[in-house]
C-alpha cells in the first residue's frame, strides 16, 4: 500500500518542465502543441530534434556502444536445422546435441541474444560483427531468417533512482517530501525508459579481405572487445568470420515521445551522417 501511494504521489508531483534532461531532449509536455512556448530553460526556446539530428544521435550511440541484441527467428523447415556432416567437425558433441534437441514447436519463434559489435566501418553506417558460425543468430540467418539489431544508450552514470526518491515501509509521514523545487522531479536521465535506443533491420554479408585490411577491422574490433581474441578467425575452437550488418531500415526510439522522435528514420539520413557530426554530438548523461 505504501509503495502504491508513493508511486501515485511521485507521478502526480513530477513536473516535466524541470526534468533533468539533455537540452536536445527536454520539453514541457503541457506545451507540446505550441512550439513558441516550448522552453529548455528560461531564456532559450525549446528545440525538438529533427530527423537528421535523431539520425546523428543514433550513429553516436552506435559509435560509443559495443553491445547489441541480435534478433532472429528459428527456421520453420526443421529438416534443415541439423548441421550437415561437412560442418559437424566444427562442433563438439555437446553443441551438436543441443542443436539437434531444439523443441520443434519453436519453428518461426523469435529469439534475441546479446552480441558484440564495433563501429569499424564508420563511413558506411554498417556495424561490424564477429560471427561464430555455430551461434544461433548466424545459423538462423543462414537458413533464411530475417535479422534485426537492437542497440541502446547507457550513460556512464547511475541508471536508477537514488535513495532520496524511495519511500520505505513506515515512511508514510514523509509523503510527499518537498525540500526544494527539484525534489519533486523524476531524474529522467537516470531512468532507462527515457534514454534513446534503436533497432536496425537489414542483412549480414561477409567482409572481404580487402576491406578487412583497409579498415583494420580485427584491430578495431579487439579494441572494443579484447576478449574476442579467443575466437578470431582461424582459432582452434570455432569457425568464425567478420561480417557487416548492412543497414536497410532504422527504427528510432529517442525517449519520451513529447520531447524526442519515435519513428522510422530514412536510411539515407542514417548513411549520410558524417564523422564530424558523430564526434560533435552529445547524448543524455554524456
Amino acid at each position: 500500500m505504501v509503495h502504491t501511494l508513493w508511486l501515485a504521489a511521485l507521478a502526480s508531483t513530477a513536473s516535466a518542465r524541470s526534468l533533468l534532461l539533455s537540452p536536445i531532449l527536454q520539453q514541457d509536455p503541457s506545451h507540446q502543441h505550441d512550439p513558441s512556448s516550448l522552453k529548455q530553460d528560461d531564456d532559450e526556446p525549446f528545440h525538438f530534434p529533427t530527423v537528421h539530428e535523431s539520425a546523428v544521435m543514433a550513429r553516436r550511440i552506435m559509435h560509443l556502444s559495443s553491445l547489441s541484441t541480435l534478433v532472429t527467428t528459428f527456421p520453420i523447415n526443421t529438416t534443415t536445422t541439423t548441421p550437415s556432416p561437412s560442418d559437424s567437425s566444427d562442433f563438439t558433441s555437446q553443441e551438436l546435441s543441443a542443436w539437434q534437441s531444439r523443441p520443434a514447436d519453436l519453428a518461426g519463434s523469435p529469439i534475441g541474444l546479446m552480441e558484440y559489435y564495433s563501429d569499424c566501418e564508420p563511413d558506411t553506417g554498417n556495424p561490424t560483427l564477429l560471427a561464430i558460425d555455430i551461434a544461433t543468430p548466424y545459423r538462423n540467418f543462414a537458413q533464411g531468417s530475417n535479422i534485426s539489431m537492437e542497440i541502446r544508450w547507457w550513460p556512464r552514470q547511475s541508471t536508477h533512482y537514488t535513495s532520496s526518491n524511495i519511500v520505505h515501509d513506515g515512511d508514510t509521514d514523509s509523503l510527499p517530501i518537498k525540500t526544494r523545487e527539484d525534489d519533486d522531479d523524476i531524474p529522467t536521465p537516470q531512468t532507462p525508459a527515457a534514454l534513446p535506443r534503436f533497432s536496425l533491420h537489414g542483412y549480414l554479408e561477409p567482409i572481404p579481405a580487402g576491406d578487412l585490411a583497409r579498415h583494420l577491422v580485427p584491430a578495431c574490433f579487439m579494441r572494443a572487445h579484447p576478449d574476442s581474441a579467443l575466437w578470431q578467425p582461424g582459432n582452434d575452437i570455432h569457425s568464425s568470420q567478420y561480417v557487416r550488418f548492412v543497414v536497410e531500415h532504422v527504427y528510432w526510439f529517442g525517449g519520451f515521445g513529447d520531447r524526442a522522435r519515435i519513428q522510422w528514420l530514412p536510411v539515407e539520413e542514417w548513411r549520410g551522417v558524417t564523422r564530424e557530426e558523430v564526434e560533435g554530438c552529445r547524448l543524455p548523461g554524456e
